[in-house]
């Protein structure tokens, strides 16, 4: 009989394997199946404090494009819930997001001017969901960015 020439599992090798494995496959499946609490589904979509309060980092799905807006990524700005581009001029695109979120039922108060920037303040739902919009000049486009609060539905 010819002497094994391999490699051979042995336990102190095949039961740390076996661990890491199981541990891989519950993180990839989710885990336990159940359904995240509140808490911990506002940490994986998370909130953060900005000048306007705790705002959620995320706009919801069907959050409108004011202004005839686009999405807007903006890399220097990490504590806002979104930005939108639009081409409007900065007087233009603020008019249109106030009227806009009138038309969807929030209550906006009249827009305040900071220099070249403009701030929107919204409320909804009795107050419990406020939205901040800074509308500013942005290259050759204005910029609208958006810090919608932590008192609003979750993104």
């Amino acid at each position: 009989m010819l002497p094994h020439l391999g490699l051979r599992p042995t336990p102190l090798i095949t039961l740390p394997l076996v661990l890491f494995a199981a541990l891989l496959v519950a993180a990839c499946s989710g885990g336990t199946g159940e359904s995240p609490s509140p808490s911990s589904s506002a940490q994986q979509v998370g909130i953060v404090e900005s000048p306007y309060g705790r705002v959620w980092l995320r706009l919801p799905a069907g959050f409108p494009l004011l202004a005839s807006g686009q999405p807007l990524q903006r890399l220097d700005i990490t504590d806002a819930s979104g930005a939108i581009w639009s081409d409007l001029s900065v007087e233009a695109a603020t008019q249109s997001a106030v009227d806009g979120l009138q038309r969807l039922g929030w209550e906006v108060a009249a827009p305040t001017k900071d220099g070249e920037a403009r701030q929107i303040s919204a409320t909804r739902d009795a107050g419990a969901c406020p939205l901040t919009i800074v509308v500013a000049p942005f290259g050759a486009r204005t910029s609208l960015v958006v810090y919608l609060g932590e008192g609003c539905p979750q993104p």
